[in-house]
């Protein structure tokens, strides 16, 4: 091992190694880069930005590009043109927006997730052919999800997103949320006349909050509250409220 004086080399570049810091890169960038049509170059271009954002730099030169890659500047010019030209980033002066990017990967990301939902059960455990722990088929897994997005679907009038398609799936399938208690949610953001699924989804939170798990235990849970709110009012308030006012104070919007 080669030692310079008191200097220790492998010791030295350790330290500064580390010092450096690292330049934290999306993998769904990797992914999606043939989907995106971006080439080796604009990858590049596209980890250098990160870069810079990273160690604090926000003002850049097509020159602070070609310096860090050793591109030229023609090329990393004809790079960021291009990726303006696809909606990835907004060049304004000297700073780039890379808004466009991070909404086509979700964009991209959200199709994926609907292309597996809108499977048929027979199809994906077709491709699958696998079980979950407990041992039920995939397909058993699955049409609860659809079950839902024909549901929402129907009581909002229209076809959901992508990103709201994956949303759906997400509560059922990595918060764990029943298709039932999910039904239970949509049914107050309905009878409030609030129409997303921001407002499920903090109906959904709530409840998990307060360790709620079935329909039964929200509508008891409800009672209780409206039970202490009517303690404090005058005789007769609640029951002439409508429906949905009902969960008013309880749901806030």
């Amino acid at each position: 091992m080669k030692d310079c004086g008191r200097f220790h080399i492998p010791a030295l570049f350790s330290k500064d190694f580390f010092a450096a810091g690292f330049t934290l890169i999306p993998n769904l960038l990797l992914k999606y880069s043939g989907r995106l049509n971006l080439d080796g170059t604009d990858i590049l271009v596209v980890i250098a930005f990160c870069y810079y954002q990273q160690t604090g730099k926000h003002e850049l030169e097509i020159a602070d590009f070609s310096e860090l890659l050793h591109i030229p500047e023609v090329q990393i010019q004809e790079s960021l043109k291009k990726m303006c030209g696809l909606g990835l980033l907004i060049n304004s002066g000297s700073s780039l927006d890379p808004t466009g990017l991070f909404q086509k990967m979700a964009d991209l990301w959200a199709e994926e997730k609907l292309q597996t939902i809108q499977k048929t059960p027979q199809e994906i455990a077709a491709t699958l052919q696998i079980r979950d722990m407990n041992g039920k088929d995939i397909e058993e897994i699955c049409q609860p999800v659809l079950n839902l997005i024909k549901t929402f679907e129907q009581e909002f009038g229209r076809p959901l997103t992508p990103i709201e398609t994956a949303q759906i799936e997400s509560w059922y399938r990595d918060e764990g949320y029943s298709e039932e208690l999910i039904k239970e949610a949509l049914k107050r953001a309905v009878l409030r006349g609030v129409l997303n699924l921001n407002y499920v989804d903090r109906i959904l939170s709530q409840w998990a909050k307060k360790n709620l798990r079935t329909p039964r235990e929200v509508i008891q849970y409800e009672n209780e509250f409206l039970s202490k709110r009517q303690k404090n009012k005058e005789q007769g308030c609640w029951e002439h409220q409508r429906t949905g006012d009902r969960f008013k104070d309880i749901y806030i919007t």
